[in-house]
């Protein structure tokens, strides 16, 4: 049985991301799902690994579960802060947005599938774009918006050179230097 928990996990952050669309004006319910959004990512790969059951399946499910995430994370964040965010952030995100996309379609032609790479550098920056809200909450730094957007687009940039540089889809290659 807890060989799906992770897969359980992945598909109810699907679930409750597209809930935070409604709730993006009720911060009490917002800041709970957003909570446990987060707990999910989390513990659906400490499970998976501790106990065995990592999958390719459960690769992709988390994956799906990151791309409708930050997606719905970044529709939100624009709705509500677009004014904080001055010309050059918001061009450095499409930037990053654009760079994602060009992977997507490069591993879909290369690979007949669109895969994204659990590297350490997209965990940081999925780290430091999950607490962003939390920290605008607190201060509304934009040094602290240019520390996530460059680890976001150096995690971005790393994913496509691995998408370039290996013949083979590895879900879980940690880095492009190992």
């Amino acid at each position: 049985m807890i060989r799906y928990v992770p897969n359980i996990l992945s598909i109810l952050r699907i679930i409750l991301s597209l809930l935070l669309i409604p709730l993006m004006h009720v911060p009490s319910g917002f800041e709970a799902i957003y909570i446990v959004v987060g707990i999910t990512d989390v513990c659906d790969g400490i499970i998976a690994r501790r106990f065995g059951c990592e999958s390719d399946l459960g690769a992709k499910l988390d994956s799906i579960a990151d791309f409708v995430f930050y997606t719905i994370f970044i529709f939100i964040f624009l709705k509500l802060y677009l004014s904080i965010m001055e010309g050059v952030h918001l061009a450095a995100l499409i930037l990053i947005i654009i760079i994602r996309l060009i992977n997507m379609l490069f591993t879909k032609l290369k690979y007949k599938k669109i895969t994204f790479v659990h590297t350490i550098a997209n965990k940081a920056a999925g780290f430091m774009l999950f607490f962003l809200p939390i920290w605008f909450l607190y201060t509304q730094n934009g040094l602290i918006l240019w520390i996530v957007l460059i680890t976001a687009f150096a995690a971005a940039a790393e994913e496509l050179l691995i998408t370039i540089k290996f013949a083979e889809p590895d879900l879980n290659r940690r880095s492009i230097l190992f």
